[in-house]
Formats: C-alpha cells, sequence, structure tokens
C-alpha cells in the first residue's frame, strides 16, 4: 500500500483531536490491513515537550520580544523536523495511514500571528522556510469554528494555553483559511460547530473518498 499522510488543522478549540480516533476507527473498519500511525504536533519529543511547556507556563500580559518570538518559531520547525525524520516519513515509506494532529500548517498559522509586525508576510515567509524539505499532506482536513464559540468550548477544559485569547484565535482562524483558499485542492473544510458525532463522521467520510481514488 501507498502511504498516505492526513493532517487535522484548526484553531483551538474546534474539535480536531477529538475526531482524531473516530476517524482512525473508520479508516480501521474499511482497510483492516493498513497501518494507522496516530502522531501530533508539538510531539512528545525533547524539542516538543519543551514546547508544550511552555505554552502552559506564557503570561499572555508579558509581551515577548522579537528574539523570543523567532525562538519559538524555531523550535516549532525543529519540532517538525524531528517529527518528520522519527515517524512521518519512516512510517509513509512502510506504507502506513499517517494521521496527525497539527502539523506545518498550524506553525504557519499561530506563528504567523506572533510575528506579525516583525516580519513582512509572517505566514509566507514562514512557508516558504518549510518549502524545500517539508513532505506535503495528501490531505488536510481543516476544523472550522467560530473563535468565541471555540473558546466556550476551551471554558470547560483544565489548564490554559498562551494562544486561547479571541482576537489571537481570529487573526489565525483568517489565517488558516487564506491558506485553504490557497490550496483547495489539499484542504478540505469540515463544519466543527456540528456535534461531536456529525463532526467525526463528516472527516472520516473525507478520508475514505481520498483512499477510494
Amino acid at each position: 500500500m501507498t502511504g498516505r499522510l492526513i493532517t487535522l488543522e484548526g484553531i483551538d478549540g474546534s474539535g480536531k483531536s477529538t475526531a482524531l480516533p473516530h476517524i482512525a476507527h473508520r479508516i480501521a473498519e474499511m482497510q483492516p490491513k493498513r497501518k494507522i500511525v496516530l502522531t501530533a504536533e508539538p510531539t512528545s519529543g525533547e524539542v516538543g515537550r519543551i514546547l508544550r511547556a511552555g505554552l502552559k507556563e506564557a503570561s499572555e500580559d508579558r509581551q515577548a520580544s522579537p528574539a523570543m518570538c523567532m525562538n519559538e518559531l524555531f523550535l516549532f520547525m525543529a519540532d517538525h523536523a524531528e517529527h518528520l525524520d522519527q515517524i512521518v516519513m519512516p512510517s509513509l515509506k512502510d506504507g502506513a495511514m499517517v494521521l496527525s494532529d497539527r502539523y506545518a500548517d498550524s506553525t504557519a498559522a499561530y506563528q504567523g500571528v506572533t510575528l506579525q509586525g516583525m516580519l513582512p508576510h509572517p505566514v509566507f515567509w514562514i512557508q516558504e522556510v518549510f518549502r524545500p524539505w517539508n513532505a506535503v499532506p495528501d490531505m488536510t482536513l481543516l476544523f472550522l469554528l467560530d473563535p468565541e464559540l471555540a473558546l466556550k468550548r476551551l471554558g470547560s477544559r483544565p489548564g490554559k494555553e498562551k494562544f486561547e485569547r479571541l482576537e489571537f484565535l481570529r487573526s489565525v482562524d483568517e489565517n488558516f483559511r487564506r491558506m485553504a483558499s490557497a490550496e483547495p485542492e489539499r484542504f478540505v473544510l469540515i463544519d466543527a460547530a456540528q456535534d461531536e458525532g456529525a463532526v467525526a463522521q463528516d472527516a472520516a467520510r473525507a478520508v475514505l473518498d481520498l483512499l477510494a481514488r
């Protein structure tokens, strides 16, 4: 079997992490012989653990310096490079279906907001850095949800990460939508305002349609 890379993207609270195991279950039902690899960014590797800790500890009241913002960006890129080398590429070579909860698009969408005003066209700049060495997904499921509703969902979740602010998420959402418009052949839009079951069903159907081609 040919390896496939499917990525799930969207703002915090959009439900992609909840949908991921449902998608894997449906694929396993339809293609029981296919190996399925579930993964995520930030990863559980050394750099990923640093990033996750930083996201939880950072204060939204403290203005990060340009140097610290660039440091964070390059940590995300280093984590992505390790993810490619250690998990994604070997799994694809093995013919697996790789399902990743966040990928390079999240780095561009989120860090593109963080670096606004520090770099010209930061989303494009980040994408161009990724372009020579990144593995492009066969499909990207973009879970679309109004940022206000997303924050309401997040309100019931313990802990708060620094990106979970309304204006920030609105800007991230805009970045994701622009990416989808630029690459309609790769992105599949999922209405994440539906109930959990319907969201998972739509996402699984899109992946199964890809496998049937």
